[in-house]
């Protein structure tokens, strides 16, 4: 089914197109590979899509991430996954029926939607949650434990909204208040803490390399001599892994002097001759991301330990309280109601 159908013109929009690295894609069916209409029909207003590894284990990283733009098929980390839209298609949200209200009466929870899932990102999204859960996680899916503790759950939900907030780049969960503002993932964070551009980059870099001394992630030219600083730098930033892959490397890959990736047709072979300064400016988002990520690792795992410490709340309880899982491919279909975004993809609806 042709996106645009007629159209002289394809869309080009922004992607998720690996975790944390946002391309550009020509949405036009006619020159993509595997276009998924349910999952476009999903690119709403104000959506936030969830991205679980579902085909194979869990190893490092966090459990789960987080995209703002429609995120590509293996957009975890190579390897496929699944992707939970937290809203449907018609903008309601994509819960359980019931949940919310089975978390109010088993439990004195009182939740929205968005708050729930970023109790989710809380307790979940980060390397401590797939370290302690290593041997559950190689049965594919991600169980998360619901605690009985409000206070506990309030500091899950504060933690997890800062960490929504920085894997969409700042385009979710917004709140200045709290230091999290719009489309910038520098607020609210120390200017001495903030990965800069140090060195400017004046030909494609060909490999990338860390500075332990210097506390630098350094881009090198084809003599191997210096073309590209940003510091300060924390290593465990570059080292930073999603289920296996190395972030700051799957970024650096596409974009260097000869990218990598697979190549399944002569356009492959096209690539920009001269370093774009806008990728200057997403490589220190992403460092600046990533650097705030690892800063709230030790907080998410000391709030993890105390969640399984304490009480949890059950599937079976929740279900005696009238929560309706789903158990079905009917139970889980997208409500569907014609939105601006779906017809100016897809051109219709089926």
């Amino acid at each position: 089914m042709p996106l645009n159908k007629g159209a002289d013109v394809a869309q080009i929009i922004r992607v998720g197109y690996r975790a944390l690295d946002r391309q550009y894609l020509i949405a036009d069916a006619r020159v993509l590979d595997m276009p998924r209409p349910t999952l476009w029909e999903a690119r709403v207003r104000d959506n936030l899509f969830v991205v679980e590894q579902h085909s194979d284990p869990i190893k490092d990283g966090p459990g789960l991430v987080f995209s703002s733009l429609i995120p590509d098929l293996h957009h975890f980390n190579y390897r496929g996954g699944r992707v939970l839209p937290l809203l449907h298609p018609d903008g309601t949200p994509n819960l359980a029926p019931g949940l919310l209200e089975g978390l109010a009466a088993e439990a004195s929870i009182q939740s929205d939607h968005e708050d729930l899932l970023a109790y989710v990102a809380g307790v979940v999204a980060h390397p401590a949650f797939t370290a302690t859960f290593v041997d559950e996680l190689t049965t594919p899916g991600v169980r998360v434990p619901i605690t009985r503790d409000p206070v506990l759950w309030a500091r899950a939900v504060e933690l997890g909204r800062e960490v929504i907030w920085l894997h969409t780049y700042a385009e979710r969960y917004v709140d200045a208040a709290a230091g999290r503002g719009a489309s910038n993932v520098r607020s609210g964070w120390p200017m001495d803490a903030q990965p800069k551009s140090l060195e400017a980059v004046t030909t494609m870099p060909v490999k990338l390399q860390f500075d332990d001394l210097m506390h630098q992630v350094v881009f090198t030219d084809d003599n191997g001599a210096r073309n590209g600083a940003w510091g300060p730098v924390p290593r465990e930033v570059f080292d930073y892994t999603v289920g296996g892959m190395n972030v700051i490397g799957s970024w650096f890959k596409y974009r260097k002097k000869n990218p990598g990736g697979k190549k399944t047709s002569p356009l492959d072979n096209i690539h920009v001759t001269e370093w774009p300064h806008e990728w200057t400016l997403e490589f220190t988002e992403l460092l600046t991301v990533l650097t705030r990520l690892v800063s709230l690792e030790p907080a998410q795992a000391a709030l993890l330990e105390q969640i399984l410490a304490g009480e949890l709340v059950t599937k079976d309880e929740l279900a005696a309280q009238g929560v309706k899982w789903p158990e079905t491919r009917d139970d889980r279909k997208p409500r569907r109601k014609a939105t601006s975004a779906t017809l100016d993809i897809f051109g219709g609806q089926d």
